[in-house]
């Protein structure tokens, strides 16, 4: 068998190749721009010293990583989640009185129906504001929008029976 990395000894075995070319790591392959890509200019902070620069003025640049909240979307989130509270101590209220809710229950249901649609209101304007983080606003729909639907299947489902 012929090694094709050893050139001296061609029927030796490929096995333990110690004249194979020896890598280095970290250097740039491109030994024509020796610089690193972080002292380019776009890379660079502004010297304040120089005056504005066009390419890093900070005022013209969009910070992609913290946007500010939506207000609107705050309030639904919070709207769904008093919705999903109010949602489950009807349901501990109902399996405490066996099935057989006094008229409190009814009205705590029937607030959760109306935060809810309130949250689902709240988190659909919200995306009328532009530049927003809009993650609130997103839980707050979905929350909100499946705890209405809770309601509105279980009210349903009262009327048939």
């Amino acid at each position: 068998m012929r090694c094709r990395l050893r050139k001296e000894v061609p029927n030796s075995s490929c096995m333990f190749n110690y004249n194979r070319k020896k890598y280095r790591f970290l250097t740039p392959v491109n030994k024509k721009n020796d610089e690193s890509i972080l002292e380019r200019p776009e890379f660079m902070y502004p010297d304040p010293k120089s005056g504005k620069d066009k390419k890093t003025d900070t005022t013209e640049m969009v910070n992609y990583l913290r946007k500010p909240r939506s207000e609107a979307g705050s309030t639904a989130l919070f709207a769904a989640v008093v919705a999903l509270l109010l949602t489950f101590l009807s349901g501990w209220l109902m399996v405490r009185s066996l099935g057989n809710p006094p008229l409190n229950v009814s009205a705590v249901a029937f607030s959760a129906m109306i935060f809810s649609a309130f949250a689902v209101l709240c988190g659909l304007f919200s995306f009328l504001e532009r530049d927003k983080d809009h993650l609130f606003s997103l839980l707050g729909i979905s929350i909100g929008g499946l705890v209405l639907v809770t309601w509105v299947i279980t009210i349903l489902m009262g009327m048939t029976v």
